[in-house]
């Protein structure tokens, strides 16, 4: 249905006074629709799905024990302010005036019109000319795509991604135990949809040695399960290590047999209190083995490179306009990505 078509006849804009603003205890101001009837709180739920698909608000996720974590369809009906920041974005690559107090007849206009492969088109598929860093991202791209992951179309948002088992150019290894095999990424979109990976950092997805042979709970160390996942915030790992500390939710295999694999008969547990961040080492050294340092956290190797990782993602558009913002992640299988997207 077109947005228009939801407020003609009783409003040509929507303006704030259409909207309660209330201040929630610990989240940020949230609009609920109070005034307008039915026309103004169906136009909250489809105002946000055009957002969502045109990767520029980020959709709700959800899992369970049993179903892996990703993306669903389901909006929160809340103008809250991360919708309001989309709205913002929207507008400057519309290049057409925001409004702070109003929903125009021009925004919506312009969000009717607005398609994700026209209006923030990404190039997924392999071109003459790409560079080995550039196929290695649109091979990633492609195979969210797939999986109906949900990616940040705007070139000023980041898609965080770890890849397990591969080597800088996406090419599988043995994914040793205890091994820093995996990567870390992040992507963006430039204008015009060209896929860039700014950070490709050597990492681990898996806990190290020590913690899977001396695991924190009986149940056994945790190994994050594959999947998408909103679920970290801009803080400090043990207190003191600039981080992206959890604050949602995520599923987790438990290494009840100490194999070092995600095995079929590893217990399988969700919980936002797992303590599972995305930190590094020290600022000293840069470690052969694991070891120590990751008990089921994401963890880059080099301290530097993750002081980067943190300066780039701080630099998307949402957390500049929420220091709050939760971001999402993605944590996908290197020979599943290599079986699916091959080099």
């Amino acid at each position: 249905m077109s947005l228009r078509k939801l407020v003609l006849g009783s409003h040509k804009t929507i303006t704030i006074d259409d909207f309660n603003l209330r201040e929630l205890s610990g989240t940020p101001e949230t609009l609920t629709a109070t005034r307008g009837g039915a026309a103004v709180s169906s136009l909250a739920g489809e105002f946000q799905t055009r957002l969502v698909r045109l990767g520029l608000l980020d959709p709700q996720f959800g899992g369970s024990a049993s179903t892996p974590f990703g993306p669903s369809e389901m909006v929160s009906g809340l103008l809250d302010g991360d919708t309001r920041n989309a709205l913002m974005e929207f507008c400057k690559i519309a290049k057409i005036p925001y409004d702070d107090q109003s929903l125009t007849g021009t925004q919506l206009e312009a969000m009717d019109n607005a398609t994700p492969d026209k209006f923030l088109p990404i190039q997924f598929e392999a071109a003459a000319g790409d560079d080995p860093s550039t196929r290695f991202a649109k091979r990633i791209l492609r195979y969210m795509r797939d999986k109906g992951y949900w990616i940040a179309r705007s070139p000023n948002m980041c898609n965080i991604v770890y890849v397990e088992g591969v080597n800088n150019l996406g090419v599988p290894n043995d994914d040793a135990h205890d091994r820093w095999n995996d990567r870390r990424l992040v992507i963006q979109i430039q204008q015009g949809g060209k896929p860039v990976l700014v950070i490709n950092d050597e990492a681990t997805t898996e806990p190290g040695r020590h913690y899977t042979q001396n695991p924190l709970v009986a149940q056994g160390a945790a190994r994050i399960a594959f999947g998408q996942y909103k679920a970290w915030v801009v803080g400090l790992h043990n207190g003191k290590q600039p981080a992206l500390r959890q604050a949602g939710t995520i599923r987790v295999h438990r290494d009840l047999n100490k194999d070092a694999k995600r095995s079929a008969s590893d217990p399988l547990d969700i919980g936002d209190w797992f303590f599972i961040n995305q930190h590094t080492t020290s600022e000293t050294l840069i470690p052969e083995l694991v070891g120590k340092f990751s008990a089921g956290c994401l963890v880059g190797r080099r301290y530097r490179s993750h002081m980067t990782f943190l300066a780039t993602i701080k630099k998307d558009v949402r957390y500049q306009l929420n220091n709050a913002y939760m971001f999402v992640t993605a944590i996908i299988p290197g020979d599943d990505l290599a079986a699916k997207q091959p080099i």
